[in-house]
């Protein structure tokens, strides 16, 4: 069995799902730190809390008195999560599961109906079934390390029952972690799945094109959730092939090597996850609409608020984008936007066999408990079951390249040249230099003004997303005895 610890990227995934990793720029393309919009001084109504325990904390008689703590509360809320309810059984002995299909039988000519004076009919002809097997067995595990003592926590309660709400505070976020790094796994599931069926160009229906074709003036994937017309459209062509599911076919699924899989998804086998951007834009704009609501229902469905980051201010452009290394070939990477939903057969996609356990150790001499949170579990793609990705138009990643990564110059000497590509081609660069005492840029043209080293930013704005590429810029001082 192939076990892959992941630590490490379900700590990047946190923070990557929380949006502590996304860059706001402002109007220049330069990082900066959020702001409040309106600034308002509420430094003496607010408490916002002291963590250092300090000499301010003292009563306003005598001066002498610590003041005492009135009310304790413990931040222990539950977190259900936001993922897909794509969680399957699990099974204690074993650790791969098969999948066993047989492909659809072809149906041949009646003999008896042909059969003339002195004919027989083979009745022994061995005919056996074309059936296929497929083996999972990846499972990925990672643990949560805490430590628990009691002789030094009893400084800090006054009673059994409240250092209990503590303990039970701990229990409570370390339970909160797992189900977050679950939601992660379970994205990944389904984002490698759409990313599969987009590199294969299976099932991929562009729900722009197909409502922008004939038309005079197209909308763009930004302009899509503000129209009612093509929410109608949406709205039927995703019911359409709810529909078509139940059909059996050979359109929507991917087989190993060059046979087809006839196969079909019952409505109740039928998943289907939207991005909330289109699910609540039909709900807003078209149920709310119309007093015969059910007509523009979908039916039952999940939604998702991103499909892998947030982004900057929950931009569409960023929520409905996947930038996935395929698991089927490591080499390829999709990377596209504008994705808003993914129907899939039941059994198409799964995190199963998950195993949660805790071990833990007494260290007598620290006295404390050592505590040991385990999870282990199994996830799959099977891209032989029926699936189908909606996506809003060509979904291509904007981008600005440079082409060149370092510039040398000397003050005196040659400027410099830096050409930038876009992506969409055609749109508006901004130039920046990061100190310009050190060098100055204008269309890409940079000039030397004193030695020292400095950073060329180019940026473009698409759809209110800033896009940039950096070239690292060094300049050396003027050589002696030579003037301008």
């Amino acid at each position: 069995m192939q076990v892959n610890q992941i630590y490490a990227i379900l700590n990047d995934i946190m923070n990557e799902i929380s949006g502590q990793l996304v860059p706001v720029y402002d109007d220049q393309g330069e990082q900066i730190n959020a702001v409040p919009i309106v600034q308002e001084d509420l430094s003496n109504i607010v408490d916002v809390g002291t963590y250092v325990f300090n000499n301010n904390w003292r009563d306003n008689y005598v001066r002498a008195m610590i003041n005492r703590i009135g009310r304790e509360v413990f931040v222990d809320r539950t977190y259900e999560g936001y993922a897909p309810s794509v969680l399957r059984d699990a099974w204690e002995y074993g650790s791969i599961m098969a999948k066993t299909r047989c492909k659809i039988f072809e149906a041949k000519a009646n003999p008896s109906w042909t059969l003339e004076k002195g004919q027989t009919v083979n009745q022994f002809e061995f005919n056996p079934p074309t059936v296929y097997e497929k083996f999972f067995n990846k499972k990925v595990g990672w643990q949560i390390d805490c430590s628990f003592t009691e002789v030094q926590l009893k400084e800090s309660f006054t009673n059994a029952t409240a250092m209990n709400r503590f303990y039970s505070m701990i229990e409570n976020r370390i339970a909160t972690s797992m189900t977050i790094y679950i939601d992660s796994l379970i994205m990944r599931t389904i984002n490698n799945f759409m990313a599969e069926k987009m590199y294969a160009g299976n099932g991929v229906i562009d729900l722009l094109a197909g409502y922008n074709e004939g038309l005079d003036s197209p909308l763009s994937a930004a302009e899509a959730m503000r129209s009612k017309e093509f929410l109608r459209y949406a709205a039927l062509t995703i019911s359409l092939f709810v529909d078509r599911f139940r059909a059996p076919s050979a359109n929507f699924n991917i087989m190993d090597g060059d046979d087809m899989n006839i196969t079909f998804t019952p409505r109740e086998y039928a998943h289907l996850v939207l991005h909330s951007d289109l699910a609540k834009a039909m709900e807003v704009y078209l149920q709310s609409d119309t007093y015969h609501d059910e007509l523009v229902k979908i039916g039952e469905y999940e939604t998702v608020p991103f499909w892998q980051i947030q982004g900057d201010k929950y931009q569409l452009a960023n929520t409905s984008r996947i930038d996935v290394k395929l698991a089927s070939d490591k080499t390829h990477t999709v990377d596209r936007n504008y994705v808003v939903g993914v129907l899939f057969d039941r059994d198409a996609l799964g995190v199963l066999n998950e195993n949660r356990r805790t071990t833990n150790s007494y260290n007598a001499n620290g006295e404390y408990w050592n505590n040991f949170y385990k999870v282990d579990t199994s996830y799959f793609n099977d891209l032989a079951e029926n699936g189908i990705i909606f996506v809003l138009g060509t979904g291509t990643i904007p981008s600005v390249t440079l082409d060149k990564e370092t510039l040398s110059l000397t003050v005196g000497g040659a400027t410099g040249s830096l050409t930038a590509t876009t992506v969409p081609a055609g749109a508006t660069v901004t130039w920046k230099s990061s100190d310009i005492t050190k060098a100055t840029v204008s269309s890409g043209t940079v000039t030397a003004v004193a030695a020292g080293t400095c950073t060329v930013t180019a940026s473009i704005t698409v759809d209110g997303v800033t896009y940039t590429d950096e070239c690292a810029v060094t300049v050396a001082a003027q050589a002696k005895g030579k003037t301008t």
